[in-house]
């Protein structure tokens, strides 16, 4: 699905986090909080990012602790890949 160049849209980056989580793509919106709203512990958010590397989303482990929210994952990997950091679009 991903390759080398392939930017992730937000719509690809939320369905990914709600396949690997187990949950309806509808929780999965940019305020969600993986701990308050999707109930994700310190190690499912690893394998987590984990499961993401190896889909070719790599989001920086150092920096990982600092995500609380979906908006904060797809920040951060679109500033480690390059991509505009403007937020995702709301959902309707």
């Amino acid at each position: 699905m991903e390759g080398p160049g392939h930017s992730v849209t937000f719509e690809e980056f939320r369905r990914m986090i709600a396949q690997e989580l187990q949950v309806e793509e509808s929780q999965v919106v940019p305020e969600a909080s993986f701990v308050r709203d999707l109930f994700v512990d310190s190690i499912r958010l690893v394998e987590l990012m984990l499961s993401l590397a190896e889909k070719g989303i790599d989001i920086p482990f150092e920096e990982a602790w600092n995500v609380n929210t979906v908006q904060d994952a797809y920040q951060l990997y679109s500033a480690h890949t390059g991509l505009s950091t403007s937020s995702p679009p709301a959902a309707s």
